[in-house]
Protein backbone atom coordinates (compact mmCIF):
# COMPACT_ATOMS: atom_id res chain seq x y z
CA UNK A 1 0.00 0.00 0.00
CA UNK A 2 3.06 2.63 1.43
CA UNK A 3 4.97 1.15 -1.50
CA UNK A 4 2.47 2.12 -4.33
CA UNK A 5 1.71 5.30 -2.59
CA UNK A 6 5.22 6.56 -3.27
CA UNK A 7 5.63 5.06 -6.66
CA UNK A 8 2.08 7.12 -7.99
CA UNK A 9 3.87 10.34 -6.25
CA UNK A 10 7.30 10.01 -7.75
CA UNK A 11 5.59 9.32 -11.09
CA UNK A 12 3.28 12.29 -10.84
CA UNK A 13 6.26 14.22 -9.58
CA UNK A 14 8.32 12.75 -13.05
CA UNK A 15 5.20 13.80 -15.50
CA UNK A 16 4.95 17.29 -13.70
CA UNK A 17 9.41 17.77 -13.75
CA UNK A 18 9.25 16.69 -17.69
CA UNK A 19 6.46 19.29 -18.15
CA UNK A 20 8.01 22.02 -16.55
CA UNK A 21 11.40 21.74 -18.25
CA UNK A 22 9.70 21.46 -21.56
CA UNK A 23 8.02 25.00 -20.32
CA UNK A 24 11.26 26.08 -19.73
CA UNK A 25 12.62 25.15 -23.16
CA UNK A 26 9.90 27.09 -24.87
CA UNK A 27 10.08 30.18 -22.87
CA UNK A 28 13.85 30.49 -23.06
CA UNK A 29 13.68 29.87 -26.87
CA UNK A 30 10.67 33.05 -26.84
CA UNK A 31 13.36 35.07 -24.98
CA UNK A 32 15.89 34.73 -26.96
CA UNK A 33 13.71 35.24 -29.90
CA UNK A 34 12.54 38.67 -28.69
CA UNK A 35 15.80 39.97 -27.42
CA UNK A 36 17.09 39.66 -30.82
CA UNK A 37 14.32 41.65 -32.45
CA UNK A 38 14.92 44.04 -29.17
CA UNK A 39 18.57 44.17 -30.12
CA UNK A 40 17.47 45.07 -34.70
CA UNK A 41 14.98 47.34 -33.06
CA UNK A 42 17.18 49.26 -31.30
CA UNK A 43 20.24 49.20 -34.39
CA UNK A 44 17.16 50.32 -36.32
CA UNK A 45 16.66 53.32 -34.04
CA UNK A 46 20.35 54.34 -33.53
CA UNK A 47 20.80 54.35 -37.43
CA UNK A 48 17.63 56.75 -37.57
CA UNK A 49 19.52 59.06 -34.74
CA UNK A 50 22.89 58.82 -36.69
CA UNK A 51 21.17 60.02 -39.89
CA UNK A 52 19.15 62.44 -38.13
CA UNK A 53 22.52 63.83 -36.70
CA UNK A 54 24.18 63.78 -40.03
CA UNK A 55 21.07 65.79 -41.85
CA UNK A 56 20.31 68.19 -38.88
CA UNK A 57 22.75 71.06 -40.79
CA UNK A 58 20.65 70.60 -44.11
CA UNK A 59 17.89 71.25 -42.33
CA UNK A 60 19.29 73.90 -40.36
CA UNK A 61 20.65 75.82 -43.27
CA UNK A 62 17.26 74.94 -45.44
CA UNK A 63 15.30 76.79 -42.76
CA UNK A 64 17.28 79.68 -42.95
CA UNK A 65 16.76 80.02 -46.63
CA UNK A 66 13.34 79.24 -46.56
CA UNK A 67 13.04 82.81 -43.94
Amino acid sequence: MMDEILRDTEEKLLIQQKDLADKIRVGEDSLMRDKELYLKVTGALEGIAIVKQRMAPQLTEAAVEAE
